[in-house]
């Protein structure tokens, strides 16, 4: 999955605009995604950067892993599915 392949599956996800997306996937990129730490300092500059609350943040977040997580599996499922 490329960058806007995946800016707009989170925008569907959401049900946010694309460039609200694209910032969103800014302040994701800034971020290291493995670490509590990390995960906590990425929440932060959501809401900071955004304006939204805790909760909100979160549920963006989580989101965010999900869909890294399921495009992970898939990859690790079908190796070689783009050279189909």
């Amino acid at each position: 999955m490329n960058k806007k392949e995946f800016i707009k599956v989170l925008a569907d996800r959401l049900n946010k605009s694309v460039e609200e997306c694209e910032v969103i996937n800014n302040i994701l990129e800034e971020n290291f995604i493995i670490g509590r730490k990390n995960k906590e300092k990425t929440i932060n500059s959501l809401i900071s950067k955004l304006e939204i609350s805790e909760d909100e943040a979160n549920g963006i977040y989580e989101t965010f892993a999900s869909i890294i997580t399921s495009e992970i599996k898939n990859k690790i499922k079908h190796p070689f599915k783009d050279q189909d």
